[in-house]
């Protein structure tokens, strides 16, 4: 059953997103300048939960809203960037994945002006997104906690893939290839998405085929002249309602 829409402001679920952008400065300040990787991951822990929760809090308790629909993926965005830039910082991340986690962020904020500014339509999530989303969120607490460790793939010895070589790697970073090749391939969705416009509204199409009505004026003079005669014929309504 479709969701209502609502304008409300204070709703659980858009709490639970204002929670969420709250505590990653929280994290970002435990974790790369007080080196504190259990309170850290707490911290990061519970504001991946409220991610998980919102939108089922949202569609349980009917309260989905505008603001929620803009501000869970914008949320989502800032919790990305914020974690990959401190596991950076933390020499716990390859510059390679730095860049393309940040550079697929780059790409969608591209695509969402442009289908904004082309078509004035805003993207809506797809639910691959999501699971990306999951998988990476899942693989900076890994990595923050740095645990659990797993035996090496022992496939490529590549200081720039850890855990494809024999040294043992975090749990973290396989989640991170996962996340990183589906976050891309919704890229690719959100591109062939963002290049058309969105579809018709009943009621606008319903306009538009009422618009593509011949006017009298397009008719042929014979239709005219029995289309006329025809109205002519006609009683007032004044009169009809007198009879």
């Amino acid at each position: 059953m479709k969701q209502e829409v609502t304008n409300k402001v204070f709703t659980v679920a858009n709490l639970l997103s204002f929670l969420r952008l709250l505590l990653l400065p929280v994290f970002f300040v435990l974790f790369v300048v007080y080196r504190q990787d259990l309170l850290a991951f707490i911290v990061l822990l519970v504001a991946a939960l409220t991610d998980l929760f919102d939108g089922h809090i949202a569609r349980a308790t009917h309260t989905v809203s505008r603001l929620g629909q803009l501000l869970d993926p914008f949320v989502d965005r800032v919790f990305i960037v914020i974690a990959v830039i401190a596991v950076f910082l933390a020499d716990r991340l390859p510059l390679w994945l730095l860049l393309v986690l940040l550079g697929r962020d780059v790409v969608m904020l591209g695509l969402t002006i442009y289908q904004k500014y082309r078509f004035n339509h805003n993207f809506k999530v797809v639910f691959l997104g999501k699971v990306a989303t999951v998988f990476m969120m899942s693989g900076f607490c890994s990595l923050v906690l740095w645990w659990p460790i797993l035996p090496g793939a022992d496939i490529l010895e590549l200081d720039a893939l850890p855990g494809w070589g024999a040294e043992q790697a975090p749990l973290g970073f396989w989640l991170l290839y996962v996340g990183v090749v589906i976050s891309w391939i919704t890229v690719g969705i959100y591109c062939y998405k963002g290049s058309r416009p969105a579809p018709f509204s009943a009621d606008s199409s319903s306009e538009d085929s009422s618009s593509l009505a011949p006017s009298p004026s397009d008719l042929p003079p014979a239709t005219q002249a029995s289309a006329q005669a025809a109205s002519d014929d006609t009683p007032p309504a004044a009169f009809e309602e007198r009879r």
